[in-house]
């Protein structure tokens, strides 16, 4: 069922504008034409020609040019502006010069995922790298002929290899 039609609150000119304010409960409403509407400052939108009006219907049904896709999905440059997504992995590669500063911006400059590491991930990473560094000791500590500080260094190793890794170490 249609709206009745109103008229302006101040002429008997249609309305165009209608307000309707809620104020602790109490109901106002406002309805003006065109004329009262600017002068009370109110904006509304202009009217286009139809000649405007068919031009854009007509370039909505016009395929707009893509410009150059990924060659593995076919996503675009454009497609990534309009949804903030790229299409596949490759996308970053066929849209490097483009995407790679807008990343940067976002990034605070880094351009590469670093990422972060489950905190196990860092303890297995330090131990690695300290059970390296003891095994080299060993190694010249025997090769120095150094037998208790080998000892020393072939125990320690013990105690930082994981379970089911013992006797891996060199012998001392």
């Amino acid at each position: 069922m249609a709206a009745p039609f109103r008229t302006c609150d101040h002429c008997s000119k249609p309305a165009v504008v209608h307000n309707t304010v809620i104020v602790n409960g109490k109901v106002t409403e406002v309805h003006l034409c065109e004329e009262h509407a600017a002068a009370a400052g109110i904006q509304l939108p202009g009217h286009a020609p139809i000649h405007a009006l068919l031009g854009q219907l007509a370039q909505v049904g016009a395929a707009r040019p893509r410009g150059p896709a990924c060659p593995e999905c076919g996503h675009t440059f454009n497609d990534f502006k309009s949804t903030g997504l790229l299409g596949c992995a490759a996308c970053y590669r066929a849209f490097a010069s483009t995407v790679a500063p807008i990343i940067a911006r976002s990034h605070d400059g880094a351009t590469e995922h670093v990422g972060r590491r489950p905190a196990r991930a860092e303890v297995a990473a330090e131990r690695t790298a300290l059970l390296t560094q003891l095994g080299r000791e060993l190694e010249e500590a025997v090769a120095a002929e150094q037998y208790e500080r080998a000892a020393s260094l072939r125990d320690r190793i013990r105690e930082l290899r994981p379970a089911g890794a013992a006797g891996q170490e060199g012998r001392a």
